[in-house]
């Protein structure tokens, strides 16, 4: 089955055909159709598409007299023989009962008017418009002519405008698809006909279409909101409202500015974005730099505070030092004594190693007095000088 949105759709008088696959094939082609059907095959007519794969919006019998003229004449014609004709009694009135028949349902069902739903038919007494019925069955004399009948559902119409300029001057093409109802079929119909009220429609859509592009910037363009659609549909809307149509929504489905526009709109926005990127790389980089400028010269205070403890507690415990010895100081000479003592006895139990230098005294206050050196302040007791060897130094 042929899918009605791809069939070709006509093009008005004067315009190009369309070409196969362009996507904007339905510029300025006719969309709205009506159609002539018999009355009682109107509500298969809107659900049938033409050849073009149009629906039609409004349907025109093609008998306004709904009296079914071949029962009737069958019918006279069965009544005129059974009168005439010299027949007999069954015969004859077999004729006049089918001829009363065939009358009475040629007659009868131009009584029954049957308007299909969401559509309304319209009355004509004396040639004049006389009411509006609606869906279903209606009692309706045979005199009173049924004229049109027009839907009421909501009827999708596309506009494009193709290379309409922004207020920037890029052209632009824009695709809007917009629904309609016929709020008031008898001064639709008899203002105007569907394929008129086409051209109209697409007239009033490009002419908004075309005053929104205008007031916008090429940026701007690409960014339309529901305030924009809203003001399309109430623009159309109040061109196209003294035919009795009422715009129900506007939907911009398509805005499609040139390709070298979109490029260098893209080139932009990736420089933008690379240069974003940069400054936050940048802004990442300086602030690693500063901390670790903070966290070095954390470490150097730290060191300092290390060295400047360091020192405290050396000058603490050198001061309590000094203050033992300035206490006691016949405890430190003994203390002293001992110590000299014991590296005495070391040495002399040493069978492969005897240093003399000086006394024998010497030797021991020499290496006490060293290992004592950075414990002892300047106050203490200095260390003998040791003297030169009396008998050549040193012997192993």
């Amino acid at each position: 089955m042929t899918d009605p949105a791809q069939t070709d759709v006509g093009t008005m008088p004067g315009t190009a055909a369309p070409v196969p696959g362009d996507p904007y094939q339905q510029v300025n082609q006719l969309q709205l159709t009506q159609a002539r059907v018999e009355l009682d095959e109107a509500g298969e007519a809107f659900t049938v598409p033409d050849a073009s794969g149009r629906l039609p919006i409004v349907l025109l019998p093609k008998q306004p007299f709904r009296i079914r003229n071949e029962f009737v004449i069958a019918g006279a014609i069965a009544l005129l023989v059974g009168v005439i004709l010299d027949l007999s009694l069954q015969v004859r009135g077999g004729l006049l009962g089918v001829g009363a028949l065939l009358v009475f349902l040629g007659v009868f069902q131009s009584f029954v008017v049957a308007v299909p739903e969401g559509a309304r038919a319209l009355l004509l007494k004396s040639g004049r418009y006389w009411r509006t019925v609606g869906a279903g069955r209606h009692i309706v004399p045979p005199w009173i002519v049924v004229s049109h009948v027009v839907t009421v559902r909501e009827i999708p119409f596309n506009a494009l405008v193709a290379e309409t300029t922004t207020s920037d001057d890029v052209r632009v093409d824009i695709d809007v698809l917009m629904t309609f109802t016929i709020t008031a079929p008898e001064r639709f119909v008899f203002a105007i006909s569907a394929p008129d009220f086409d051209q109209v429609c697409q007239a009033a859509a490009l002419d908004a279409i075309r005053l929104l592009v205008r007031s916008k910037s090429s940026d701007e363009i690409l960014d339309l909101t529901a305030d924009d659609a809203e003001l399309l549909r109430t623009e159309i809307g109040e061109t196209i409202a003294a035919y009795g149509v009422e715009i129900q929504r506007v939907v911009i489905t398509h805005v499609l500015p040139p390709r070298p526009f979109m490029a260098s709109r893209e080139s932009r926005k990736l420089a933008a974005v690379q240069r974003d990127e940069q400054t936050d790389r940048h802004a990442l980089e300086e602030r690693l730099l500063a901390d670790r400028e903070a966290l070095e010269r954390q470490r150097i205070t730290a060191q300092r505070e290390r060295i400047e403890l360091e020192a405290a507690n050396e000058d603490l415990r050198l001061k309590h030092l000094q203050a033992r010895l300035a206490a006691y100081p016949q405890a430190a000479r003994r203390d002293l004594d001992d110590q000299r003592l014991a590296v005495a006895r070391a040495l002399a139990g040493n069978s492969r190693a005897m240093v003399q230098v000086g006394s024998g005294g010497d030797v021991a206050d020499a290496l006490i007095v060293r290992s004592l050196a950075d414990e002892t302040s300047d106050d203490a007791p200095p260390a003998p000088r040791p003297s030169r060897a009396t008998k050549g130094g040193a012997a192993s």
